[in-house]
């Protein structure tokens, strides 16, 4: 049996979206979705994993992952336009309106 890795996606209390769940993918399958202020835990085999965000038309960059046998990999989601600049996020920055970045684990 191949050794998995861990992966938590975080989202802070941020106000934008402060309702709505992120759908969040590995390797193009739903493997949850995300509230603000919440945690979302799930494993992948070793390997390189594919991550994005989704939320209605709106979407992450992917990002890509090496998945290691016993490492937690933890990535932070947020909305990457906020309250204010949502009217070009629809328009414009659909495929960029979610961001992911990697946070350092010890």
């Amino acid at each position: 049996m191949t050794s998995a890795c861990t992966i938590r996606i975080i989202r802070k209390a941020g106000y934008s979206d402060f309702v709505r769940r992120y759908q969040i993918f590995a390797n193009g399958i739903e493997v949850g979705s995300i509230a603000r202020n919440s945690v979302l835990e799930f494993k992948v085999p070793s390997g390189a994993t594919t991550i994005y965000a989704k939320i209605d038309w709106g979407l992450s960059a992917p990002l890509t992952v090496t998945a290691t046998p016993e490492k937690r990999i933890e990535i932070e989601v947020s909305n990457n336009w906020g309250a204010l600049l949502g009217l070009w996020a629809v328009t414009f920055g659909r495929k960029s309106y979610l961001i992911l970045r990697p946070n350092d684990v010890a």
